[in-house]
């Protein structure tokens, strides 16, 4: 192996290790929330103590990751995430808090009419986008 071969495969190796530094670690809040959302989506009339049950019973992992395993820290985080946390469902761009959502999800019609809602929207963008 020639001097030039060494040095382009330790720049090569360097490349990769930059690379890596570059790549963005994982949203483990930003899943949490996306969870937190389908909760309510999926549990129509789910009101905040049986949406922060669920949420730690069927996600264990997402709720540990961001937010740790201590349960008053894990309470008072789920508690903030209910009353103050934003989330913008990507289908409608719809944007509430997660007490609003659940206001928002109250009956399976609140959530049918949602799902129209959201249709409506993508058949908006397809026809914007062949308009364009």
């Amino acid at each position: 192996m020639t001097n030039e071969q060494q040095e382009l495969d330790k720049l090569g190796i360097l490349f990769n290790a930059v690379q890596s530094l570059d790549e963005e670690e994982p949203d483990f809040y930003g899943e949490l929330k996306q969870c937190a959302w389908n909760i309510l989506y999926e549990n129509p009339g789910t009101e905040f103590g049986d949406w922060m049950n669920m949420l730690i019973e069927q996600y264990p992992t997402e709720v540990m990751d961001a937010i740790g395993s201590h349960s008053a820290e894990a309470y008072a985080s789920l508690t903030d995430m209910w009353d103050t946390e934003d989330y913008e469902d990507a289908d409608t761009g719809e944007c509430h808090t997660f007490k609003d959502w659940a206001e928002y999800f109250a009956t399976d019609r609140s959530v049918e009419l949602y799902d129209l809602l959201a249709e409506a929207r993508r058949n908006i963008m397809r026809l914007e986008t062949r308009q364009h």
